[in-house]
């Protein structure tokens, strides 16, 4: 499985979550990376991330916004 964290220093929920998400994500032993969504905008955008932190499974969009990190929690993986 492979897990990307998107996030951004300018965003407060990001600041708030992120290295708790990140850990999260890491505890799925996943290969986990961050990327930050300013410096990756066309990718983020192809994806439909509106809403940082947002959190991509193989590809896949999974969750974004604050509902990201309650979403891991419960392992809810499409």
């Amino acid at each position: 499985m492979h897990i990307v964290v998107y996030s951004s220093m300018y965003c407060p929920a990001c600041r708030r979550v992120s290295t708790e998400l990140i850990d999260l994500c890491r505890q799925f032993d996943a290969d986990t990376e961050v990327r930050d969504v300013l410096e990756h905008l066309e990718q983020a955008a192809r994806l439909g991330i509106a809403r940082p932190p947002a959190v991509v499974i193989d590809g896949r969009l999974f969750g974004q916004g604050n509902a990201v990190l309650g979403k891991l929690r419960r392992k809810e993986f499409a």
